[in-house]
């Protein structure tokens, strides 16, 4: 990671800590609500006492260094830099954080905190690419499993058409807002700023490119990103890439040509370990290690749309009665929290 001298926040209401800092931007970046209602990101000669007027208890503010603020409720935090173009760096005090293309992000070194974002369309195919390789093979891309890495827009990327109201603003030095780092322009935070209250589109944090339409037009791999990210997820919680399988990519349990469903987003993963098998929940952290007999019941559960299917499954797989493949079926959605799969067909409408 670079490091630079260190620098202060000041000024009535200023909270200057990186932390402060850290936090707000990458909920910021990923649309993600944790700390934060809302995140504003104030560029350079951008009309600071107007955002700070708009800001209430609940958000945050990110302020050039330099610009002047009144009191505020709001927390803020101090920043040098920019993220505008790919290779550019935001820092605050001695913690710099980088942008980088997707693209690009798979053949540069990283050196320190790194946002990574999809900003146009060759960026959008590339991502989908690695989705699609991911999904047949089980090999994910490198730079998303560093745990140093965000992905910019996850939520815009994965729910591309869920309507809310935006929690993440950037105000030009024009005095225009968008949501999210380089989306749409929605309003003026002097003229306009009651459209700060107005729900729109995630996709529009994307800016256009790739469009809402792109973003949802069917195709392989399209309609399991969000499935896709969590995995991601679970490796970088595992902390380990080699030697772990997992359901779904690259790997299936059970190998019957029945299966007509994919797992829900938030589903648990079905993991083949050096330890056996085991049923990892990304939310909880908790793992948990399966007889084989479990873990065919929940494959058959999960990649089935309906439990006359899982039943089916199970009874052939397990050489059981259908009624005992159903008690098998209701106790592990009971105990473990999995659920039937939705159905390869309607997993569209489903992701929007």
């Amino acid at each position: 990671m670079k490091t630079h001298e260190r620098r202060r926040a000041s000024g009535a209401g200023v909270d200057g800590s990186e932390v402060v800092g850290a936090r707000a931007l990458r909920e910021f970046l990923t649309g993600e609500r944790n700390i934060y209602r809302r995140v504003f990101l104030v560029d350079v000669d951008a009309p600071a006492e107007a955002v700070i007027h708009a800001a209430g208890a609940h958000d945050a503010v990110l302020l050039p260094e330099g610009t002047a603020s009144p009191a505020t409720s709001a927390a803020l935090s101090r920043y040098s830099g920019r993220l505008e173009e790919s290779g550019d760096e935001m820092l605050f005090g001695e913690t710099a954080v980088e942008l980088q293309d997707y693209v690009a992000a798979g053949f540069v070194q990283l050196v320190g905190p790194t946002v990574v974002a999809v900003l146009d369309m060759p960026g959008w195919e590339a991502f989908l690419d690695d989705a699609r390789l991911a999904r047949r093979t089980g090999v994910f891309p490198s730079a998303l499993l560093d745990p140093r890495v965000v992905l910019a827009e996850r939520s815009a990327l994965e729910r591309p058409r869920a309507i809310e109201i935006p929690n993440a603003i950037r105000v030009r030095a024009d005095g225009a807002f968008t949501v999210g780092m380089r989306g749409e322009v929605v309003g003026h935070i002097v003229q306009t700023p009651d459209r700060l209250t107005e729900p729109f589109a995630r996709g529009a944090r994307l800016g256009g490119a790739p469009s809402i339409e792109e973003l949802t037009a069917p195709g392989p791999g399209r309609d399991a990103t969000a499935r896709y990210l969590r995995a991601i997820d679970l490796l970088r919680m595992l902390r380990v890439v080699n030697g772990v399988r997992v359901s779904g990519f690259g790997w299936s349990l059970i190998d019957d040509d029945r299966a007509d469903a994919e797992p829900s987003a938030s589903d648990p993963f079905l993991l083949d370990t050096a330890e056996g098998f085991v049923l990892a929940d990304v939310d909880s952290r908790r793992r948990r290690a399966l007889s084989l007999l479990t873990a065919v019941v929940v494959e058959a559960t999960q990649t089935s749309s309906a439990r006359e299917l899982a039943v089916e499954r199970i009874a052939r797989r397990l050489t059981v009665s259908a009624s005992d493949a159903g008690r098998l079926c209701e106790d592990a959605i009971g105990a473990l929290g999995i659920s039937f799969g939705i159905s390869t067909e309607g997993a569209e409408a489903a992701r929007r």
